[in-house]
């Protein structure tokens, strides 16, 4: 759902009707039906704002996500950590929310990632 702002912009939301189809299909449907009324809207700007510097052209870099995810086509996922060179974990049937769907899988993930870049030179 598309929602204008008084200064122009735009803000998104996901219909609660498909939310738990669409964003968290492997989560409690109670649960679901809490996030679908509790979403933060995305901010349109999101969508099409350029960052400037990439960090992971100079860091190394970790992805997850999960191969059922609705939201974002895990392809697309693949096709980017690819690109730059991350360290890839894929959760099987996990959906966009895979840190709430298999919080350890995604914190084993982070604390390599810590342990990696705390023995890195400052």
């Amino acid at each position: 759902m598309q929602h204008a702002l008084p200064d122009g912009g735009q803000e998104f939301t996901l219909a609660p009707e498909g939310f738990h189809e669409s964003f968290c299909a492997d989560i409690p449907v109670d649960d679901a039906a809490f996030y679908a009324i509790s979403q933060r809207p995305l901010a349109g700007v999101a969508l099409s704002e350029a960052a400037r510097t990439a960090a992971w052209r100079n860091r190394p870099v970790w992805g997850v996500f999960g191969t059922a995810d609705r939201c974002i086509d895990p392809g697309v996922h693949r096709f980017s950590y690819e690109r730059m060179g991350a360290q890839i974990t894929e959760v099987e049937g996990a959906s966009h929310v895979v840190m709430i769907s298999h919080p350890k899988e995604v914190a084993a993930v982070v604390m390599t990632a810590v342990s990696t870049c705390a023995a890195l030179p400052a």
